[in-house]
């Protein structure tokens, strides 16, 4: 059974993230939020990477599983003396399972003013669609 309940794919794909994030925040000291946007036609990974650039950002499908990647890279303090540094930086990396019914062969994605967004269409199979009742003296007709 096809499962297209935008709202349970929604609580899965937060749950993935919050596991995964936790563990790469722990270790990176930096981690940009994310918002998962399930619609009818689509889901949207909406994720805030100020200070990161479209080379230092990755975007792959492996093994079933969207996987965004990026390098923010430290404020430099060549020649100054760091009297503050709170903005986080370094390596990160956040992945999400992708379920059948996503097409992930259509995956795009789009950086503008700090913010990406990823955009998962939901594939065409897995979209609800009207099934027309027929009417059964019609059918024999055909038959005969």
């Amino acid at each position: 059974m096809l499962h297209t309940d935008p709202f349970a794919l929604l609580s899965d794909l937060e749950r993935q993230f919050d596991r995964v994030s936790q563990a790469t925040a722990a270790r990176s000291g930096w981690l940009p939020a994310a918002d998962v946007i399930a619609g009818e036609h689509e889901i949207r990974v909406i994720m805030d990477a100020p200070g990161v650039s479209r080379e230092d950002l990755d975007i792959e499908v492996r093994d079933g599983a969207l996987i965004i990647t990026g390098d923010r890279k430290p404020v430099d303090v060549t020649g100054s003396t760091a009297q503050r540094i709170e903005r986080g930086w370094g390596r990160w990396s956040r992945t999400m399972q992708l379920r059948d019914h996503l097409d992930s062969d259509a995956i795009t994605a789009d950086l503008t003013d700090g913010v990406l967004t990823v955009t998962i269409p939901i594939a065409e199979a897995a979209k609800p669609r009207r099934i027309e009742i027929s009417d059964g003296a019609r059918r024999q007709l055909d038959a005969a």
